[in-house]
């Protein structure tokens, strides 16, 4: 009798939601008109994807792809509607710093078998797409002996090519790269580099070389590990969070916006919004027209949480969607 009560209270009780793990990067997919999500699979050991249709989280079948990662770079290039991938540090089992270009096509992964040179193992970088050149952008990161690499690479679906050896501030920790369409600029803000300094600079990079900005008023704290989106309808870049030092690692929490002149913080409507973190994901829906946020992790010096939310942002306040 105690067997079958058990079993009638298992059948009715509510499945637990399915979740991602370990999320490495989000992108807006307009095949499939939702944000997805590549997260890394401590299970399989391989990256997975999911699809965010604003109520739920639903794993997106795509069959063998790259090892599960951490701390790679990714970018969309809606041009080929491809998902383009690379490097990052292996987690499982543990191989050191990749250096290996996978694409996917929105069914399937494939490995680029690239010619020549490329930018090598290296993780910490990041990525973003440039739509009016066709090209992914590829700056920074950290190479073998954790020092800092201040280059500007390229990718055009076929070739890497190196197309700065200077220019940006730093090289490591720059998770805040994102393609400003409004100005055709690819926006890069904060990180760290040598003597593993935090910064707060504002960079542009036009296709041809990168140029220090000068944003009037005030600006969003020295911080790396965080993340940005542009919105393409209110035509602003919008940064959330990110860690303060790297000698004692501090979350923020805030909520930036920049307009191609200036940083503005945002005054979330009721002071709610998600709570202080670094090494989220974020990308904007212009299907919904809300940025969307998932994730992270935070470290009071003795205890770590790692989040599994999701947040909405509509340009004046943060929702939690589930």
């Amino acid at each position: 009798m105690r067997l079958v009560l058990a079993l009638v209270i298992a059948l009715a009780a509510p499945a637990q939601e399915a979740k991602p793990v370990a999320p490495n990067h989000m992108f807006y997919d307009p095949a499939r008109r939702q944000v997805v999500m590549l997260a890394a699979s401590p299970q399989t050991g391989l990256e997975t994807l999911w699809a965010w249709d604003g109520k739920r989280w639903t794993q997106i079948p795509a069959g063998a792809g790259p090892v599960a990662r951490e701390l790679s770079g990714a970018a969309y290039d809606s041009a080929r509607r491809r998902l383009v991938l690379y490097g990052g540090a292996a987690v499982k089992p543990r191989q050191g710093r990749l250096e290996d270009t996978w694409e996917w096509d929105g069914k399937r992964w494939a490995e680029s078998k690239v010619l020549g040179p490329h930018p090598g193992p290296r993780d910490h970088h990041a990525m973003a797409f440039d739509s009016a050149r066709g090209r992914v952008v590829l700056f920074g990161g950290l190479k073998e002996g954790d020092s800092p690499d201040p280059h500007t690479w390229e990718w055009d679906g076929a070739r890497w090519s190196k197309v700065a050896s200077t220019g940006a501030s730093g090289g490591g920790g720059h998770n805040g790269l994102v393609y400003d369409a409004a100005r055709r600029l690819t926006i890069l803000f904060a990180g760290f580099g040598g003597q593993s300094r935090v910064h707060n600079q504002t960079w542009a990079w036009d296709g041809k070389e990168w140029r220090q900005l000068s944003p009037q008023g005030p600006l969003p704290s020295p911080r790396y590990r965080h993340r940005m989106a542009f919105d393409s309808d209110k035509e602003v870049i919008v940064l959330f969070g990110g860690l303060l030092t790297r000698q004692a690692p501090a979350e923020a929490g805030d909520t930036w916006l920049w307009d191609g002149k200036q940083w503005r913080e945002a005054q979330p409507a009721g002071g709610i919004a998600p709570a202080p973190r670094a090494s989220h994901v974020m990308a904007y829906d212009p299907t919904r027209r809300r940025t969307v946020l998932y994730g992270g992790h935070s470290f009071d010096g003795r205890t770590g949480v790692t989040y599994d939310d999701t947040w909405e942002w509509d340009g004046h306040s943060w929702t939690r969607a589930n």
